[in-house]
């Protein structure tokens, strides 16, 4: 019933919202963290800034951030983004098509409870240091570690050549 969509764009809000108070956070940051690529990343944000959920700033320092009041920011808020209700359903479709059963609605309405009375303050805890960001783990410019050298396995002078042979 829950795409993984969804699951991803709650796990990227739960995680701005754990940034909350470090400022803005980066896309390649947020990938990295997510284990996701930018432009799937980018994929998501889309919906959740279109809704006012999620916040850009461009320029040096931007990136994105939650808006609003963590505590009023429900799961059902950003899941609703992304998934379809049986009722939203059937306004859209011209032709109704076959019935939800009764066991669909009512799970569909138990997952909509249930994600409705947690908010993303349900899941951050601001009043700890989170340690540190990817930012500062990776270093001030951000350079990719380096690849191991290459040595050859061969004799480096001809005196090494003759005591192999």
């Amino acid at each position: 019933m829950i795409s993984q969509k969804t699951i991803n764009a709650i796990e990227l809000c739960t995680l701005l919202a754990r940034q909350q108070n470090h400022g803005c956070t980066t896309t390649s940051e947020l990938a990295a963290r997510l284990g996701l690529t930018s432009s799937y990343l980018e994929k998501i944000i889309k919906p959740l800034r279109q809704h006012n959920l999620v916040s850009a700033v461009k320029g040096p320092g931007g990136g994105y951030q939650v808006r609003g009041d963590l505590s009023l920011i429900s799961m059902w808020d950003i899941a609703s983004v992304f998934e379809q209700t049986f009722a939203v359903a059937a306004k859209d479709a011209d032709l109704r098509p076959d019935e939800p059963a009764a066991y669909e609605l009512g799970l569909e309405q138990i997952v909509k409870d249930a994600l409705c009375s947690f908010t993303l303050a349900d899941f951050v805890d601001l009043s700890s240091d989170p340690g540190k960001s990817c930012a500062q783990e990776m270093g001030r410019f951000k350079f990719k570690p380096l690849a191991a050298p290459f040595i050859p396995k061969a004799p480096n002078s001809v005196f090494q050549l003759s005591m192999a042979l």
